[in-house]
């Protein structure tokens, strides 16, 4: 097979394996959403605390499990969480302790959400050379975006006729349905660079993810970055809790809601990567296409601080996620396609998990705070315009830094 056959192979089967996996993020997200909604949405910053504290737990576990064999320990994880979604349904469906299992999911879900995507990009960044992800990295995304809009779509129509509980089983079929694709991307993808060192053991330690953030400054910057997205998206999140709360009394309600957020999400998204994406990656670096997002996320705070109602809230929400999908995270991958291998699989799933989740606890509490000295909604305003300037200049700064790492590996 020629190398062009082979990388379309490889594209088509890894866009089929990220929408798999993005269809059981994209059904778990409303019913997670909805379900925090069933306690009190001033709880929500102890799930933040929760959820950074499991990740506490996961992240040197995943450190030791991918020592031996990295590419093998991605199916499995996606096998085991989809034997815990089984669990979760039989939880949700007999009506045991609903609202701890509700909070139970929404920690569960928030830690799986990361890792799943942390995993499958992690294995692509090792099978990619820069030059190949930047012409695969967009349509890979598009066929993600199928599977994002797929989610929410299957969401809605099944809450017509079923209980929230059944999309629990909707997220272990997708589940497996990505494993399936995870060994045909490594099949064809292992044909796209003979690397010698392909399933050679990392060492063991299972904090050199921590390790790598901590001496690698280009790694220190893609985690501000992912602080600085974290925090706005938090603000904008509970923001967001008190809103519809107030606005829908029913569960099935809410997620609904949520799921009509997401279709016009993932619509949209899917026209940008599939017209934007790969030409603005290719033309301008992931460090001008990382800017999109903070501008983007500052207009929407700015909007939503003024008007606080559920007509600013789903314009807000459907640009700055259509920005993170469409054009954000493509660009993200883009650059742990220039480090280590070692990198790749714990570096960058530290970032992707404990440094995110990290963002979320800590500008929970801080939103905690500013609502108890009286800034309400007036907070999202104040805080917009520091934070943009710090994110967009760590996007600059990684241009940089993707540039002429990129550069050197050539030379070599």
């Amino acid at each position: 097979m020629s190398r062009t056959k082979t990388e379309v192979t490889v594209a088509a089967w890894s866009a089929i394996t990220f929408g798999a996996l993005l269809t059981a993020i994209m059904v778990s997200r409303p019913v997670r959403d909805a379900l925090a909604l069933e306690g009190d949405p001033d709880q929500i910053p102890w799930l933040f605390t929760g959820t950074f504290a499991a990740f506490l737990i996961a992240v040197p576990l995943w450190g030791s499990s991918v020592a031996k064999a990295p590419r093998r320990v991605v199916p499995r994880a996606f096998h085991s969480i989809a034997i815990f979604s089984l669990g979760f349904f039989v939880l949700m469906h007999f009506a045991i302790a609903p609202v701890i299992t509700g909070y139970a999911f929404y920690i569960w879900s928030s830690v799986y959400n990361m890792l799943v995507v942390s995993a499958f990009w992690s294995l692509l960044a090792d099978l990619f050379e820069p030059e190949t992800a930047k012409k695969l990295y967009g349509p890979i995304s598009a066929g993600g975006t199928i599977g994002a809009l797929a989610g929410p779509a299957l969401t809605r129509l099944s809450l017509e006729y079923v209980d929230v509980s059944y999309m629990f089983l909707l997220i272990a079929l997708a589940l497996e349905v990505a494993v399936l694709g995870v060994h045909q991307v490594r099949r064809y993808g292992d044909q796209l660079r003979a690397d010698p060192n392909a399933e050679k053991p990392l060492p063991h330690d299972p904090w050199a993810g921590l390790k790598h953030l901590r001496h690698n400054r280009y790694l220190t910057a893609i985690g501000g970055f992912v602080i600085c997205t974290s925090t706005a998206a938090t603000f904008v999140y509970l923001a967001q809790a008190g809103i519809v709360k107030t606005a829908f009394a029913d569960r099935n309600a809410r997620t609904a809601f949520f799921a009509d957020i997401d279709l016009w999400t993932q619509g949209l998204t899917f026209v940008v990567q599939i017209l934007l994406a790969r030409p603005l990656l290719s033309w301008l670096g992931p460090g001008v296409v990382l800017c999109v997002l903070p501008l983007a996320q500052c207009t929407g705070m700015i909007a939503l601080a003024a008007a606080p109602t559920l007509a600013a809230l789903v314009a807000v929400q459907v640009t700055s996620r259509t920005a993170t999908h469409g054009l954000t995270r493509p660009a993200r991958e883009l650059l742990f396609t220039v480090v280590t291998r070692d990198e790749k699989y714990r570096g960058k799933h530290v970032i992707d998990t404990l440094v995110l989740r990290f963002g979320d606890f800590a500008s929970s509490w801080l939103y905690t705070g500013l609502l108890a000295v009286g800034a309400g909604s007036a907070m999202l305003a104040i805080a917009a315009i520091p934070l943009t300037i710090v994110w967009v200049a760590l996007a600059f700064a990684l241009g940089v830094g993707f540039r002429r790492r990129a550069a050197s590996k050539e030379s070599s």
